[in-house]
């Protein structure tokens, strides 16, 4: 069977991997999977390749039977908050996320708007291989409606938080992307200062690519210090990611987002579970002890943090990326909520966010890459593996190598062709040995 989903959701190249013939048929194959009844919500971000695939898959649900509520340009979070809005039985959201322009993707959701779990992705991955879809009759062919998410959206998170008191200044950088229709504004209506950056919506990314790396965020850091700003947001290119940038221009890693905004989060709570993977730093381990809870580590993935809530529950999910997911607000990561979060927490504490950072203990990280075709992933994988024996080691989401005073984390990537190395210590030098032992093993297995 042709395996088409990757970590999350099915990614390839705008009109040479996912044409518009395979974007109908993961519509029409979805639609079969829902017996061709239902709304389904179909969003989409700014890429140039967005509405000809959206297009696509919307003929491919009505095609099916079902109807398509078409919520237009969105960032991710205020798709899965339409889902449930408008009371459908499934969402798919067009976007490639944090991946360069040419790329597109295709993510499906269910009714409680969360991503769908491996066992959906599974069956629909049968019907497409087995060419098993049903199309309707002509008098059975869905409709097409149109509604408005964002203003729903944006009424329902200033329904939640009050205006902040303290006059804060912050620069949004929106990478060009989907999340500049929310978060400007959004941050606005809650009281602050905002200076936006990259928020004139253009599908090539002009001022910058959308994954919210260092390297991608050398003007947001100086910029927020130019501005004499409190702090910077930095989007990936649908909004379910941020991260930040301090008052003096130094970016906190995504981790260290995901342990504050859990620190505020669940203040007051009892006991909360914080539900993450083997990637993420080990100050979730520090920071849930400190809240009187616990850590849950899973694979990999949005989705199988969202299946382990939905199952035994959690207070909070994330990912290292800078992702959080509140499952009190939605089942899925809502990079726009990580930011008022964010403004929560610098009101309500009167501290600059240096400060609060260094309320978290330290630890020395270092991410690398190497490009890798998906047809050597598993070869690649296997011979790492052989590398390590003897070591203590996890398997769960890769090849996690435990060590005394830190830990190292190999991985094929499930949305790029590439293969990672994530290496983690108390010191900085203990971290570059890790890292460099991961890259050298990679290498040597032919990465």
């Amino acid at each position: 069977m042709q395996r088409l989903f990757g970590t999350f959701g099915v990614r390839g190249i705008s009109n040479v991997e996912l044409t518009p013939k395979l974007a109908f048929e993961l519509g029409l194959a979805l639609a079969t999977h829902l017996r061709g009844r239902g709304e389904v919500a179909v969003g989409r971000d700014n890429r140039t390749s967005s509405e000809m695939l959206e297009n696509a898959v919307t003929a491919g649900l009505t095609s099916g039977g079902c109807n398509a509520v078409l919520v237009g340009l969105v960032p991710t979070p205020v798709l899965s908050f339409a889902i449930k809005r408008f009371r459908c039985v499934a969402g798919v959201m067009i976007t490639a996320s944090h991946n360069p322009p040419q790329y597109n993707g295709v993510k499906f959701w269910g009714s409680d708007g969360a991503g769908m779990n491996r066992e959906q992705e599974v069956k629909i991955e049968k019907i497409i291989s087995k060419k098993a879809w049903k199309r309707a009759p002509w008098h059975g062919i869905g409709r097409v409606s149109r509604s408005d998410a964002i203003m729903p959206y944006m009424d329902a998170v200033l329904g939640k938080v009050p205006r902040v008191g303290r006059k804060l200044k912050v620069v949004v950088d929106c990478a060009n992307a989907a999340g500049s229709v929310v978060t400007p504004r959004l941050l606005t209506e809650l009281g602050c200062q905002v200076i936006s950056m990259n928020c004139q919506l253009d599908g090539t990314f002009p001022g910058r690519f959308p994954e919210p790396s260092p390297q991608n965020l050398t003007e947001l850091m100086k910029t927020v210090v130019a501005c004499k700003a409190d702090f910077g947001v930095a989007h990936d290119g649908d909004a379910d990611r941020t991260l930040i940038v301090d008052e003096r221009g130094q970016l906190l890693t995504g981790d260290r987002v995901f342990a504050l905004a859990a620190l505020h989060h669940l203040r007051n709570k009892k006991r909360p579970k914080v539900v993450t993977t083997v990637a993420t730093s080990m100050v979730l381990g520090d920071v849930a002890e400190k809240l009187g809870g616990k850590v849950v580590r899973l694979g990999v993935g949005e989705p199988v943090v969202v299946e382990y809530i939905r199952r035994y529950g959690g207070d909070i999910g994330g990912e290292e990326n800078g992702g959080v997911i509140y499952p009190d607000w939605l089942l899925c990561r809502d990079g726009i909520m990580t930011a008022v979060e964010i403004v929560k927490l610098l009101d309500s504490s009167g501290m600059k966010v240096s400060d609060l950072d260094a309320t978290l203990p330290k630890y020395f990280q270092f991410k690398q890459k190497v490009e890798c075709p998906e047809k050597s992933k598993s070869k690649v994988a296997a011979a790492v593996a052989k590398q390590f024996k003897g070591y203590r080691i996890d398997r769960i989401g890769g090849l996690r190598v435990i060590t005394e005073d830190g830990w190292l984390l190999l991985r094929a990537s499930g949305t790029e062709p590439i293969f990672r190395c994530f290496a983690e210590a108390k010191s900085e030098e203990r971290a570059k040995e890790l890292a460099k032992l991961g890259m050298h093993a990679i290498k040597k297995a032919g990465g």
